[in-house]
């Protein structure tokens, strides 16, 4: 491993001009030290400790609390009645339901995942027949909180078992939004007229489809095995 010895950033074999200060590469400019070494100050990926999880998941909770209040102050201020509001709180408190789930319930991800969507599924369907009776708490939002739980399921999967973790991992991204767009159109679309059709998300799908090919072109194009930390030099 090469690194930098005007900036201390890792280099690769390849490279003649550091990606960090612009500095020219040669034989005087590079220091070579063995991978152990570079493993010490080079960290990725560093875990929040206990701690720490607990000051994001009560600060997010605070911003997310407060949002809650405002939309449902100013939905009565201007309709004397919830109504709109009833969109954003029910966002509101799907987050809040797994970043809780992600905060205090250390098991895998799948477990994790199961429990933010049960927790999510409650707490809408108590809001929702606190509001207005039961309405579309079982017609929308649970439909596409599963959708969105499952598509997010099987890209963590998908992304555990990639062989290379490069720029194809921005292409599975792109297309489970794609399909979740389609999941929505068609989710909503049944809600409001009773039948299953899909419209605008064609036209997404149509846009995403061509920057999937492209990403998975690049990433195939590419050394294989090259990282996205590699590629942006994170």
């Amino acid at each position: 491993m090469n690194i930098c010895r005007n900036c201390g950033v890792e280099l690769e074999e390849t490279m003649t001009v550091c990606p960090l200060c612009r500095q020219a590469v040669d034989n005087s400019g590079i220091v070579s030290v063995p991978d152990t070494v570079g493993k010490q100050f080079i960290v990725y990926g560093k875990k929040m400790s206990p701690p720490e999880k607990k000051f994001t998941w009560e600060i997010i909770s605070l911003i997310l609390l407060s949002s809650i209040v405002a939309a449902i102050v100013i939905d009565c201020i201007l309709n004397s009645n919830i109504t709109w509001s009833e969109y954003p709180a029910a966002i509101c408190l799907t987050v809040f339901s797994y970043i809780s789930m992600f905060t205090f319930w250390q098991q895998r991800t799948t477990l994790q995942l199961a429990g933010g969507l049960t927790l999510s599924i409650i707490l809408l369907f108590l809001f929702d027949l606190i509001t207005d009776g039961i309405n579309w708490s079982i017609k929308v939002g649970i439909p596409l909180i599963f959708a969105a739980t499952f598509l997010a399921a099987i890209l963590i999967k998908i992304i555990r078992h990639s062989k290379y973790k490069g720029i194809n991992l921005i292409a599975y991204v792109f297309l489970g939004a794609a399909i979740l767009c389609i999941l929505i159109d068609g989710i909503l679309y049944y809600y409001l007229r009773g039948i299953f059709h899909i419209d605008w998300s064609l036209l997404v799908a149509a846009c995403t489809i061509p920057v999937v090919i492209v990403l998975f072109f690049v990433h195939f194009r590419m050394k294989k095995g090259r990282s996205l930390k590699k590629t942006f030099h994170i």
